[in-house]
């Protein structure tokens, strides 16, 4: 019996799009139990005008019918993925809905639009969810094409808190994987973050039955990471990035750009990230 718990949020109820293939694609690997929950979003501004209470409220109530209408559907798609699972379904404010399911699971899966523009400055519903939740959450771009997850990995390491909590929820992905890359790029953000001891890194991944090659990112300004990051993923043939998010305040990053912005800006490959 598996002990991996994974939990995929819908915004639509269509089970081609990305997120629903990497959610699909991650529970095989890990022989995981993958839960849906689909939610009807139901935000506070909708009351802001009273008179149109009644038709958001029954606008959303459509929405959950519709949606328990398809719970037949999930349960074929798990079939056909040998897995197993249940469909949900709920109302209210996204981000808190979601955030509070999160917390029976050990991983949660949403899908984020490139049209957002709310989202790399982590003012958007994914972002929120990322420092809400409290768990790991594989960040899947729309555009991405998930043929693959966690075949070929690529870690951003930055010797941050994030950094070594995304690297730990790898783990189990990490061991499984066929070809793990690690970027170091520790030593060049010595000065902006509270750096984790360094000596340690390779042991660690040793230790965890990890088989990965370890070079060192070094590409000056730290503003230069993301692009650095994102280029070695494609040349790399990357399915999957972990790292850290936020690792510097969601003001210095409006501000002052940063990794997790710029990926979550321009990034086309699944994300594994914690904060």
């Amino acid at each position: 019996m598996s002990t991996i718990d994974l939990l995929l949020h819908l915004d639509h109820l269509e089970l081609d799009d990305a997120a629903p293939r990497a959610a699909f694609a991650l529970a095989q690997r890990l022989g995981a139990r993958l839960d849906a929950l689909y939610v009807a979003d139901l935000p506070a501004t909708a009351f802001s005008l009273p008179e149109a209470v009644p038709v958001q409220l029954e606008e959303t109530q459509r929405r959950v019918a519709e949606a328990q209408a398809h719970e037949g559907i999930w349960r074929e798609s798990l079939a056909h993925h040998g897995l197993q699972g249940t469909w949900r379904v709920s109302q209210g404010d996204t981000v808190q809905t979601v955030s509070l399911a999160a917390s029976g699971y050990d991983m949660l899966v949403m899908e984020r639009s490139q049209s957002r523009s709310d989202a790399p400055v982590g003012f958007g519903s994914v972002s929120r969810c990322v420092f809400a939740s409290g768990r790991p959450v594989l960040v899947v771009p729309d555009v991405a094409p998930v043929a693959s997850l966690g075949s070929r990995v690529l870690v951003a390491w930055n010797g941050s808190r994030e950094s070594a909590l995304a690297l730990a929820a790898a783990a189990p992905l990490l061991r499984k994987a066929d070809q793990v890359h690690v970027l170091d790029g520790s030593e060049m953000n010595a000065d902006l973050l509270p750096v984790l001891p360094p000596p340690g890194l390779t042991e660690w991944l040793q230790r965890h039955g990890i088989e990965a090659s370890v070079q060192t990112l070094d590409t000056g300004p730290s503003h230069a990471a993301g692009p650095a990051v994102l280029d070695a993923a494609h040349r790399l043939g990357a399915d999957l990035l972990v790292m850290g998010a936020w690792s510097r305040s969601r003001l210095a990053q409006m501000v002052l750009g940063g990794t997790t912005r710029h990926l979550f800006m321009h990034g086309d490959v699944p994300m594994l990230v914690a904060h």
